[in-house]
């Protein structure tokens, strides 16, 4: 062979040195358009490179990243796995195959990958990352905040570690410290709409008004399209802009039908407005299938316990959604706080109550003498505030009985938690359950040995953390365990009222509200969102065969009052016969309600507090007999004071005709009132002295159980054991 025809050949010899630097530049040219979005771009020339050097290790890695970036777990895997047989110990390579195997569901192996790139590289912010997410995905949130800080200690501005640590924090119930890491991640990355829509909750949640209602303007601008912004906008305006509230939930359904924050928030200012037509009934369907299907499935059901309450859910169906929101509020809480010995005797047990209604609220007019009427030989008492001073006199009631009052407004769930265990409480009773402001995150992480649920929400919690409720045996039958989770507190009545404390109100005619002396007046001065149409339906029908009824409807807001004269109207009664009340202090209320006749419950969601305020002012009080708690209220107070016979119905269309009755024959509606006016004095039912020292009796026995190394029971009327 000739030196020419040597060189010839050579010539067609690629040096595979030349060949990987030109698939270092193409690899390069597409990490330029990766970082600027330009992923698909970016693939091609990814490609490019592996054609040019097939066992190019960055080229094969980036097209890993860009394959997993498109969905395609699977292919990704291979590629990442290729990539690590290249190079085994480059970190990057081994990150990548642990967060691919994390998002296929394969925690155990991805974590497993993303020890090995911690390994190479302890300072690898990336695979600290990982781990973090895969943490998070698990629930468990402190060691998701610890691998969060991690990756940010090597990393400061990294947005996405950022925003992962907010949401570590603000789901260990700590809002305030997660705001900060929320602002620092909108501003690394502030084009980002998740990052921006949870800031702007954050702000939300935290009484920032106008900050977040900036943050989902911003949104709505520029992603118009978004459910979850447009039910944020809903959550905002809630009870202050209903109107607008009630159209940001429609717009959010109509953009997505099965959103459970949309179609939950929509239901609940639907209610609160009275805006019943056909779309509120297809709502109220779809939120019935959807949960049902979820609870089937073994899924959240996403859906407010309180919600559901004016739903016609049964007994069965609110457990199961109590249980559901519960389990989401104890996802790794931690072990339990409290370190009281079980045979701890202390002289005196240390009894808190938690409650943000310390205030002028349907629950502090209820307990607020009961405080100062515990034994202090026996019992030392505290009382933790997470509510507004409204400098009302049940605020100043509850402050002067309890004998330790404290402030925690704002305090982060697991700080307020604390405090309690370092406090030695020995038994904590929650007053507020799946309420709006509820802290039953703080009962989640067992601050107390024993946890007791009260009154503010009106059924079980379905909580694991929560060991008793305080009840009767009709709200809550003692054979009937498969509709609670707790064992129950049995009082003869479950109400503890405070109206023999109250001052005199004033002495009314019904001249000063206008309304004629020969008016039958019906009445139902329950929240508005306690009102479904069947219910007003039938109220249209009693007035129909009572030409000189009115109906007194307890309502301020113009869409409220403009709503139920149109469906007033539509049932061909004259607007004018609904009368609408105005809100006054709680004994100028009462006095206003001796000029009523009758007041007519709502059987789906029956008074509570209000009931006690009827029958306080002597009225006779009508109701319907119910399948659950809440439908059980008005039952539980007419049995014990002996009025069950004429005005307990068993159905709707009985209330109906006992309701017409009544009006029809004056002689009969006076024994009614005479009945009420005899039986209030003396009933345990505003005793509170009686009613605190029969509880006081059944805190004792639990204590002594809990000693004893038994569980929680069912604590009967005559079981109470002295100290």
């Amino acid at each position: 062979m000739t030196a020419a025809s040597s060189a010839a050949i050579d010539s067609l010899i690629v040096n595979p040195a030349v060949l990987s630097a030109e698939a270092d530049q193409l690899v390069a040219q597409g990490l330029a358009l990766h970082k600027a979005g330009q992923a698909l771009q970016a693939e091609t020339y990814y490609r490019a490179a592996l054609n040019k050097y097939p066992h190019h290790g960055d080229a094969t890695h980036m097209l890993a990243v860009v394959t997993s970036q498109k969905g395609q777990q699977a292919e990704a895997e291979a590629l990442a796995r290729e990539a690590v047989g290249i190079n085994p110990e480059h970190t990057a390579y081994q990150n990548t195959l642990g967060r691919v195997l994390l998002l296929q569901g394969r925690m155990e192996e991805g974590l497993a990958v993303l020890q090995k790139a911690l390994d190479l590289a302890p300072q690898n912010p990336e695979a600290h990352f990982n781990v973090a997410e895969a943490m998070f995905a698990q629930g468990q949130y402190r060691e998701a905040e610890r691998a969060y800080r991690r990756a940010l200690q090597f990393k400061a501005t990294h947005a996405a570690a950022a925003f992962g640590l907010g949401r570590a924090l603000w789901m260990q119930g700590d809002q305030p410290g997660a705001l900060p890491w929320f602002q620092l991640a909108d501003f690394l990355q502030p084009a980002d709409p998740t990052i921006r829509n949870q800031l702007g909750v954050a702000y939300m949640v935290l009484g920032h008004r106008e900050e977040a209602l900036q943050a989902f303007q911003w949104l709505v601008q520029h992603y118009p399209n978004s459910p979850e912004v447009h039910a944020n906008l809903g959550v905002l305006y809630g009870h202050v802009e209903r109107d607008k509230a009630y159209m940001e939930y429609k717009r959010a359904i109509e953009l997505n039908p099965h959103l459970p924050t949309a179609l939950d928030g929509f239901m609940e200012i639907a209610r609160q407005l009275c805006a019943w037509d056909d779309f509120l009934a297809t709502i109220t369907q779809r939120i019935q299938e959807d949960v049902r299907a979820r609870i089937a499935a073994g899924q959240p059901a996403s859906l407010r316990s309180f919600t559901a309450l004016y739903l016609p859910f049964n007994a069965a169906e609110l457990l199961a959604i109590g249980r559901s929101e519960s389990a989401q509020l104890a996802q790794d809480v931690g072990p339990a706080l409290h370190r009281i010995p079980r045979e701890d005797q202390p002289e005196r047990l240390r009894i808190a109550y938690l409650s943000s209604d310390a205030r002028n609220h349907p629950v502090a007019h209820l307990l607020q003498g009961m405080f100062a009427m515990h034994d202090r030989s026996r019992f030392e008492i505290f009382f933790y505030s997470t509510g507004v001073d409204d400098g009302s006199p049940q605020r100043r009631a509850i402050q002067q009985g309890a004998e330790h009052f404290i402030e925690a407004r704002g305090m982060p769930s697991v700080d307020l938690a604390q405090r309690i265990a370092d406090d030695g409480i020995h038994i904590l009773i929650d007053l507020m359950g799946h309420t709006a402001d509820s802290r039953m995150s703080v009962l989640a992480r067992r601050p107390a040995p024993i946890q007791i649920h009260y009154l503010g929400f009106p059924g079980s919690t379905g909580a694991d953390f929560v060991d008793y409720i305080i009840a009767d045996p009709v709200i809550m039958p003692p054979e009937r365990k498969e509709e609670r989770s707790e064992a129950v507190i049995y009082l003869p009545v479950y109400q503890i009222n405070s109206h023999r404390s109250l001052p005199t109100g004033p002495e009314y005619r019904r001249a000063d509200f206008g309304v004629p002396d020969d008016a039958f007046l019906f009445y139902c001065f329950n929240n508005n969102y306690k009102i479904d149409p069947d219910t007003f339906a039938c109220w249209m029908r009693i007035l129909h065969a009572v030409p000189q009824g009115r109906l007194c409807l307890l309502a301020t807001a113009p869409q409220v009052m403009a709503n139920l004269r149109s469906v007033a109207q539509g049932h061909g009664i004259d607007p004018d016969r609904l009368l609408f009340a105005g809100y006054l202090d709680q004994a100028a209320n009462i006095a206003r309600q001796r000029l009523m006749d009758l007041f007519l419950d709502t059987p789906h969601y029956n008074a509570g507090a209000t009931a006690a305020d009827v029958l306080w002012a002597g009225v006779p009080l009508l109701t319907v007999r119910g399948h659950s708690y809440i439908t059980r209220v008005g039952e539980s107070l007419l049995r014990h004071l002996g009025l069950e016979q004429n005005l307990l119905a068993p159905d709707l269309a009985a209330y109906e005709a006992m309701a017409i009755a009544l009006a029809q024959d004056p002689e009969r509606l006076a024994h009614l009132r005479a009945q009420v006016a005899a039986a209030v004095p003396t009933a345990t039912l505003f005793d509170t002295a009686a009613q605190v020292r029969r509880l006081e009796e059944s805190l004792l026995t639990v204590w002594q159980r809990y000693r004893e190394g038994q569980s929680p029971a069912d604590i009967p009327l005559q079981s109470a054991q002295p100290w």
